[in-house]
């Protein structure tokens, strides 16, 4: 019985120590990124000198750090209350877990979701087509390819709206084609994932909560019907996660066959949703449990050699013009174009020549701190390419001179992603956009928008190009990348204090695709959209890692 005692004595300190060492983390998290910020929305850069910046980070750290360990113990002692029965609220009836859903109620629950969005693609009709959507179909069109968009996607995308154009008699009608069939499989995927959900057993209301949020929270429909690649990007990252959550001691050919679709749409619809499935492997595997890890080795080795056979079988077909230069080094193409127009004194003559040769200073004028599109975009790859180390050399040269200049670079275009309390304008002067850049709420060229309802299509508008409901105290937050990042960062440092590395590991997809768009060329919500589509399974997959009992076999975390 001593022993026993001791042995439950020295794992509650464990938890204790992993506790503290995870609320201070995310106590220092916090006030790191909002003294940032807060500095880098106000004046553009950080004033990393200021002995008062590192006062306030280390006051505020302290302070939050005891409240947010009592915030992590309480609530595990909220979720491990009351006996096993009422964690998973099993079936009255059977004594069992619940099934996911009779098809009838999956059935249901699209039907119920493709209705509630058709409201908003009649007010925007044929639906948004915008971001890359006009480049995409231009390359089916001409023939040219380029490799800045995932070629699989410009193909579905192209090929769907020329077929409209042909057959229905207007691009219009491609596009609606288009929007309309990827609404019915968003619908279809997102009650799968709400009859999951359904099976872990969480309350009534929580469901209710769920599908509502699905069916009308702005950012959703907004982007199921999008033609954007970052919709079935997303999709399939989200499929992912919910494999992950179902993967345990049982798991039958489907399991492995849906994991691996999903795993090859990840990294086949977005260049960073390669890097992303190379990062889940050992999470994957590791995951998998001692029974399963030779078919989860399987089954991402498939999945990973098929995408690369896409890859090469679709370059071999369209020869497309490699555009990967100027997307690797977006960061140090911004950086430099920074440290010219605020520092142009640290370029002797024959560092400008150098840097001339790739950033014209024509180009080099035109850079914005938030933004690094309009100097990536005229980057003399052919040039890069004959000498590397050439350029290489000179970028470290600058940067050992000016390192803040390099690190206020980067950080301009990546706050908005982890800052709450910022409205993203980074397109703001162009185009329809004026008070916010938020979402590029439009039917572009050859599309033409021919709205049914002016009123909702209005308010959609509102939302994406004016900054009224983003600089609204809490209203705000929901639309606020930086405020769900807090939310799932204090979430996988919470799973991380308790010791559930299961639950980690079903989160560890929205974590390594934030750390693959910081280094990109801006912020935007498209890039983590995954924020809002998986935001309905956070709190049932830390419940599921808290609270299960011996009858689920190890299936629900």
């Amino acid at each position: 019985m001593e022993q026993k005692t001791a042995g439950k004595r020295e794992k509650q300190n464990k938890i204790s120590a992993r506790r503290a060492v995870c609320a201070l983390t995310g106590s220092l998290f916090l006030s790191v990124t909002f003294f940032w910020g807060r500095q880098l929305d106000a004046v553009g850069a950080v004033e990393f000198l200021s002995g008062r910046l590192w006062l306030e980070t280390a006051a505020v750290t302290a302070l939050l750090t005891p409240v947010l360990a009592w915030a992590f113990r309480a609530l595990s002692r909220r979720l491990q209350r009351g006996p096993a029965e009422r964690a998973l609220r099993l079936d009255p009836a059977s004594g069992q877990i619940p099934k996911a859903s009779s098809p009838g109620l999956f059935f249901l629950r699209a039907a119920f979701l493709f209705l509630a969005w058709l409201p908003v693609f009649l007010a925007v009709y044929p639906g948004f087509f915008a971001y890359d959507a006009t480049e995409e179909l231009e390359e089916v069109l001409s023939g040219a390819y380029v490799t800045r968009q995932p070629l699989l996607h410009v193909l579905l995308l192209g090929k769907t709206v020329l077929w409209g154009e042909r057959h229905i008699g207007s691009y219009n009608g491609g596009i609606a084609v288009y929007v309309l069939a990827q609404m019915l499989f968003m619908a279809l995927l997102l009650s799968w994932v709400l009859g999951e959900i359904r099976r872990s057993g969480v309350k009534r209301l929580f469901r209710a909560a769920a599908l509502l949020f699905f069916a009308f929270f702005p950012v959703i429909p907004m982007f199921v019907l999008c033609t954007a690649k970052d919709m079935p990007y997303t999709a399939a990252m989200l499929a992912v996660m919910v494999f992950l959550w179902k993967m345990g001691g049982k798991n039958s050919w489907k399991t492995w066959a849906g994991l691996f679709f999903a795993l090859f749409a990840m990294a086949v619809f977005r260049n960073n949703g390669f890097y992303v499935f190379l990062a889940m492997l050992p999470v994957i595997l590791g995951m998998a449990g001692r029974a399963g890890r030779k078919s989860a080795a399987a089954v991402c080795l498939a999945a990973l050699l098929v995408c690369i056979g896409t890859r090469a079988l679709l370059n071999a077909a369209l020869d497309p013009v490699s555009t990967d230069a100027q997307e690797t080094l977006t960061v140090p193409i911004q950086q430099a174009a920074r440290a010219w127009n605020y520092s142009p004194e640290l370029f002797d003559g024959a560092q400008r020549e150098i840097l001339f040769e790739v950033l014209p200073q024509e180009v080099l004028e035109r850079y914005t701190p938030k933004l690094s599109d309009l100097v990536k975009i005229d980057f003399r790859a052919e040039r890069f390419r004959e000498d590397p180390a050439r350029y290489g050399k000179l970028w470290l040269e600058i940067g050992k001179r000016a390192p803040l200049t390099y690190l206020n670079a980067w950080l301009m275009t990546s706050y908005g992603f982890w800052y709450p309390f910022t409205v993203i304008d980074v397109y703001n002067g162009s185009r329809y956009y004026t008070g916010s850049s938020y979402f590029s709420c439009e039917t572009e060229p050859p599309g033409v928008r021919q709205s049914r309802f002016p009123l909702l299509e209005r308010v959609y508008q509102a939302i994406s190009w004016r900054d009224l409901i983003h600089r609204i105290p809490v209203v705000s937050w929901p639309f606020s990348p930086g405020f769900l990042c807090w939310i799932y960062v204090l979430a996988g440092l919470y799973l991380l204090s308790e010791g559930k590395w299961r639950g980690i590991g079903i989160l560890a997809p929205v974590c390594l695709n934030l750390l693959t768009v910081l280094p990109g060329p801006t912020y935007l919500v498209r890039y983590v959209l995954i924020f809002w589509f998986a935001l309905p399974l956070l709190p049932v997959v830390i419940k599921s890692q808290m609270c299960y009992t011996a009858m689920d076999n190890g299936e629900i975390g």
